[in-house]
Formats: structure tokens, sequence, C-alpha cells
């Protein structure tokens, strides 16, 4: 194959990259992130602080008012370890599908890490602890404490910090598979915890199979 063939066939998927990634993409969400904080400020004035399990079941139902089936129900049974970027943590599924993901995440001890960088827009609110955040080149923390919302941008990446206890709603809008790889690696090649691993799997592409059987993608 010449390189002329070449030039045409990286440009044709170039742009067809950009037309799915620019007008068909954006479509394709039904979570609206100024909805959903809403949803967690609501819940966290409604329940008493401290009753962490309370507030996972108040948001829940709320985000099920609102978004239906789109939301799985939530359940103590159903968590999942999860290591990526050197960080370690718990994770529940409520909503996964190509272009969007929507989990409970954190830990009750602390952690830290990388965010990774990602072909997607990551919207942290933090319900419960605090989120640390340090941004290249500045010598002090970002503190989110609950209520507040950390923004991570496609293409952006941080250092996080969880001190202490800490959980955080977090969705996840852009081309979801290509976060699998990050999500998963440190238990392929680090932790060989292969238990995580199918049930992150198993939970992960029911989630998937779910929302596309709906016709959500």
């Amino acid at each position: 194959m010449n390189y002329f063939k070449l030039s045409i066939i990286l440009g044709v998927v170039l742009s067809a990259y950009y037309y799915l990634d620019t007008y068909v993409l954006p479509t394709l969400y039904i979570f609206d992130p100024e909805v959903v904080h809403g949803i967690v400020k609501d819940s966290l004035g409604m329940v008493p602080p401290g009753n962490t399990t309370a507030l996972f079941y108040e948001i829940n139902t709320r985000l099920r008012n609102v978004y239906g089936d789109n939301v799985n129900p939530y359940n103590t049974d159903d968590w999942m370890f999860n290591n990526a970027g050197n960080a370690m943590g718990s994770m529940f599924i409520q909503h996964a599908s190509i272009s969007e993901y929507l989990i409970f995440f954190g830990t009750a001890i602390g952690t830290e890490g990388h965010t990774g960088v990602h072909p997607a827009n990551d919207y942290f609110f933090i319900l419960k602890g605090e989120q640390w955040v340090h941004d290249l080149g500045d010598p002090d923390p970002i503190i989110y404490k609950p209520g507040d919302l950390h923004i991570l941008e496609r293409g952006s990446v941080q250092q996080y910090s969880m001190p202490t206890t800490c959980f955080a709603l977090e969705l996840a809008q852009g081309w979801i598979p290509a976060m699998l790889p990050f999500g998963l690696a440190d238990t392929l090649f680090s932790t060989l915890d292969l238990g995580t691993f199918a049930r992150t799997a198993y939970f992960t592409g029911k989630a998937m199979i779910e929302s596309a059987l709906r016709r959500k993608f």
C-alpha cells in the first residue's frame, strides 16, 4: 500500500471520528450534570450526616424518579473493588452504556492516584469526605467537599487524593469503552485480582447490554 492510499484511508477514518464525536455522541447523552448535581444537593439536605448508606438509597431513588430504568436500583451486594491509576476504591454501577456511565465510587480508608487521560468529561459529585486535587504547577491543593462538583474535562490530567473516608457520585460522558483499559489495567497487570476483574466485566457488560436493549447507547 502506497502512502497516498494510506493518507486517504487515514483521512476518511479521522473525518468519520470527527463527525461521530461532534454530531452523534452528544445526542446519546441522557444525564444532565446540572440535574444530577441538584439531586445530590437535595439528597444531602434530606439525609442526616453520617448515614452514607441512606444517602446512596436517597440519591438512587431520586435518579430513578427522573431517569427511570436507565438507572439500576441500588443494593449493597453489587459493589466491587476498583484499582486504576494506582488508586484503590470500590464502586457500584448505576448505569453503563457506550456514551455514559454513572457510579458510586469511594473508599472507607483513603486513596491517591492518577486521574487517567480520557476521551470523556468526568463529573465527580462529592457525597462524603473530601477529594484533594493537584493541578500541575499549582503548589496548593484544590479541595472539594460534600455537595461540590469536580469536573475533569476530556483529555485533562490531574493527581487526586481522598485523604480519608470519601465517597462520590461519578458521571462520565464520552467514549466509555475507551476508558475501560484504564479501569482494568491495574487489575490485570498489578493486583492480579481475577475475581474482581470477572466481577467488573460481568456488571459492566450486563449494564451495557441492558442499556442497548433499551436503545440507549
